[in-house]
């Protein structure tokens, strides 16, 4: 949850805050620390932290401490010094290390906190031998001895060891020694924080950049090997997470569409073996009945007569097959040139019913309801006809008894008219709908002779209708025996 507005960020942006991160904050752990020692050194008593003096270069705390020394020397001589002046002064010898005791009138005013002042004065005395001296400064190694006074009642004793001296001016004392190496821990100690600081952000910018890309490797290494493919966890929604979901699209199309052709396989494998065992069966009995005319079995003309009459009906089943797979490959590779006029859709079907004489066909018996007020469709009428052709031949075909009821049924719909061509034949099963149009798809009941249920008619019917900007699907007959077929066409405006 701490990392959401993170992760809603895009790869760019997570790029760039992480590069600013990784300089900013190194930057902010030195300036906290070095604002930690200032504050230390500025607002608390410098001189129970004269250890941080010891980290300053020898050259640069010697110069500060003779500016020091000045300065209370300019202040001693000025009558109206006081004793808060001197002490501005001496706290800086005083960080320096150097113990300071403040008399006035020979009286002790101030001393540096923790001093036993009467030890230091009698330490003074003995070395100066003479106490009334009032300019004394004796530096010698890291030792140094101080005493400063005009007359004006205010005087300075300093002594003490002077930590930041020189190697060449005496040994370095152990305070410093060790106050270096606390400092030195410090610097490694910080320089580890940032440094870890730095690895742990590219590692989390590597985990939000590499872990997308490495599942998107596997799910194409999968894709490749025709494994089942596995989705993608979107981690993060940003670019990478629009690309993973992509890819997810991406990988579950090819695989409906591998799925989808892997069963147009199978089905066209299976017509074309009922192609050619259909081709073959009227081959063979063309083949017979010249035979038997070559050989004299036919003897009389009468049979011979019946002999070439079926001859010729075998090949027109076969000339028929052929023309169909023929003229369905022209469909689909668009070679077939539509001439299409603006109609109103319930004349042609009229106009079709009474040219082709549906209503006095003995094999049906028709029933139509037209209900588009003569509302007008732009199709190709010839190729219109070829539909209805088609499936007045398959009701026929299909039909359970000797005279079949078709149903022919036109009405309005939001954009456009429908049309409903019901039977009441044999019907189709339910499951086996949606794929009633499909290229080489055949019921049981259809696949006795290629001739009579080829798969193609249908497949041709669907083409027509969509290429006329139609629509075309099958459902169940309303009265729960047989098939309505329903087409739907787009209104053209007059």
């Amino acid at each position: 949850m701490l990392f959401n507005w993170f992760n809603s960020l895009g790869v760019q942006k997570k790029m760039i805050m992480s590069n600013l991160l990784i300089i900013i904050i190194p930057f902010l752990v030195l300036l906290t620390a070095l604002f930690g020692v200032w504050g230390i050194i500025r607002y608390t008593n410098p001189v129970a932290h004269r250890q941080w003096m010891m980290l300053a270069p020898s050259s640069i705390q010697a110069q500060v401490f003779q500016l020091g020394l000045e300065q209370i020397n300019k202040k001693l001589s000025k009558e109206s010094t006081t004793v808060s002046d001197i002490l501005d002064s001496s706290a800086v010898l005083e960080a320096q290390g150097l113990d300071i005791i403040i008399l006035k009138d020979k009286h002790v005013v101030y001393s540096t906190p923790g001093l036993e002042t009467d030890n230091m004065l009698a330490d003074l005395n003995s070395t100066m031998k003479v106490v009334e001296l009032t300019h004394y400064l004796n530096w010698q190694g890291n030792q140094f001895t101080y005493v400063n006074s005009y007359g004006t009642g205010l005087t300075v004793y300093g002594k003490g060891q002077i930590p930041f001296m020189a190697k060449s001016m005496g040994p370095e004392s152990t305070d410093k020694k060790i106050v270096e190496v606390a400092f030195g821990l410090a610097i490694v100690l910080m320089l580890s924080l940032i440094i870890g600081i730095g690895i742990y952000i590219s590692n989390r910018l590597a985990t939000y950049i590499l872990m997308p890309i490495k599942d998107l490797k596997q799910a194409a290494d999968d894709l490749k090997s025709g494994s089942v493919p596995n989705i993608i966890m979107v981690r993060n929604h940003d670019e990478l997470g629009a690309a993973c979901e992509a890819f997810n699209n991406m990988q579950e199309a090819l695989f409906t569409a591998r799925k989808e052709q892997a069963d147009y396989e199978e089905r066209r494998r299976e017509m074309i073996a009922g192609i050619c065992h259909d081709i073959s069966t009227p081959l063979t009995s063309v083949k017979g009945y010249a035979s038997g005319i070559l050989e004299g079995v036919a003897n009389t003309i009468e049979k011979q007569a019946r002999y070439v009459q079926q001859i010729y009906d075998k090949a027109g089943r076969i000339e028929h097959l052929v023309n169909m797979l023929s003229d369905f490959s022209k469909l689909e590779l668009k070679q077939i040139q539509y001439d299409r006029h603006i109609y109103a859709l319930d004349g042609v079907i009229q106009e079709y019913v009474v040219g082709r004489h549906l209503d006095e066909n003995e094999h049906i018996s028709l029933h139509e309801v037209y209900d588009t007020d003569h509302g007008l469709v732009s199709i190709d009428r010839i190729q219109f006809y070829r539909i209805l052709d088609n499936l007045v031949s398959n009701s026929i075909k299909y039909r359970c008894d000797d005279v079949v009821q078709i149903d022919i049924t036109t009405n309005t719909i939001n954009n456009g008219f429908r049309f409903t061509f019901s039977d009441n034949g044999n019907g189709v099963p339910t499951e086996m709908l949606p794929r009633l149009f499909d290229i080489f798809f055949r019921t049981d009941e259809a696949r006795v002779e290629v001739a009579n249920g080829n798969g193609i008619g249908l497949a041709i019917v669907k083409q027509i209708v969509e290429d006329m900007d139609g629509s075309i699907y099958a459902t169940h007959n309303k009265n729960g025996h047989g098939l309505s077929i329903v087409m739907e066409f787009p209104r053209v405006k007059e």
